[in-house]
């Protein structure tokens, strides 16, 4: 017949109890943690349904670099990144890019008073009082403009007008490489002749 041993049976009760409570324990830290980062993954999509940033960083500068050469400086007073399926980070201040040629000499130059970039498109679309500059100083003005990385090149659907020295041209839309050396104006509407025009306005009493 078997005896029972009062001291060991309430040893096997206590080691199985202790054994339970753990176990509940680590399922219960375990959802702690997978509400914590269900929490965190709410929050950011709850902060770009609502139009808020990610995240904002202040006077800042960026480089774009190929073969260990800088190509690109960008400056912003404000950048704000927003998170998510389309990644974007956004200049509500203006952004001042700089396209530099081999010797390192600025070739070109845009700046804008707002604008947002893509990152997965790698494109950069700037509005309001765009001016485009060249190494020439020729000058291109509009209010829509956007930069493609990829192509390397910058294109517009907007009214576009080309300061050079000789002649100003009025049109709907532009396309050009971003150095904004080679370009092709589209729907022309007018050329103005720099020189008769001032010599015109010369004679106005």
């Amino acid at each position: 017949m078997k005896q029972f041993n009062l001291k060991q049976d309430l040893k096997l009760l206590y080691k199985a109890k202790n054994t339970f409570l753990k176990s509940i324990l680590v399922i219960f830290t375990g959802m702690l943690f997978s509400c914590g980062n269900t929490n965190k993954e709410i929050d950011e999509i709850a902060m770009v349904e609502e139009g808020f940033p990610n995240e904002t960083t202040e006077n800042a500068t960026i480089y774009y670099s190929d073969s260990a050469v800088v190509k690109v400086k960008l400056q912003a007073p404000i950048i704000d990144r927003y998170y998510g399926e389309e990644e974007r980070s956004e200049f509500p201040e203006g952004v001042d890019v700089e396209f530099y040629d081999k010797e390192g000499n600025v070739d070109s130059k845009i700046t804008s008073n707002w604008a947002v970039q893509y990152t997965k498109d790698e494109l950069m679309e700037a509005r309001d009082d765009v001016v485009v500059i060249n190494k020439k100083g020729e000058k291109l003005n509009t209010e829509h403009l956007v930069w493609d990385r990829k192509g390397k090149e910058i294109y517009s659907d907007a009214f576009v007008k080309i300061t050079t020295a000789d002649e100003i041209i009025y049109g709907d839309g532009l396309l050009s490489n971003e150095d904004f050396t080679k370009y092709q104006v589209q729907n022309i509407k007018s050329i103005i002749d720099v020189k008769e025009q001032e010599a015109s306005d010369e004679n106005i009493p």
